[in-house]
């Protein structure tokens, strides 16, 4: 039987269910902007970040999942991004003269990174307007 209180019952549960997935959608999404280890890597590893070299010593930037997209802005004289939710300075010797194919701000960095600029591996910053 479908009694009233069961309509609203179910009715609740979804409303529910949908609100915890749209909100699971709004973290994911902020998470990888947030320059954390491994989000949006896949999307851009084939034939961007596995081409890039560092400025500074010359080898690989990326090994695997070093690599991903994230958010930047301007600080004085200088850009920070951001990696694993921190924002960073971007020293001048770890930016990549080159641009990302979303034109965005990139970062490789070491897993475990320990918020020190020195051990960034790589910067992308996007084209400048």
């Amino acid at each position: 039987m479908n009694t009233t209180s069961d309509r609203v019952y179910r009715l609740g549960v979804l409303l529910l269910a949908s609100t915890v997935a749209l909100a699971l959608t709004f973290v994911k999404g902020a998470v990888a902007q947030d320059g954390h280890i491994g989000h949006g890597h896949d999307k851009w590893h084939k034939g961007f970040y596995d081409t890039l070299q560092r400025p500074d010593t010359k080898g690989s930037c990326c090994n695997l999942t070093d690599c991903r997209p994230t958010q930047g802005r301007v600080a004085g004289d200088r850009y920070e991004i951001k990696v694993n939710g921190a924002w960073v300075s971007v020293p001048a010797d770890k930016v990549v003269n080159r641009s990302a194919p979303d034109m965005g701000f990139h970062v490789c960095a070491p897993y475990n990174f320990d918020g020190k600029p020195e051990h960034l591996y790589c910067v992308v910053l996007p084209p400048e307007t």
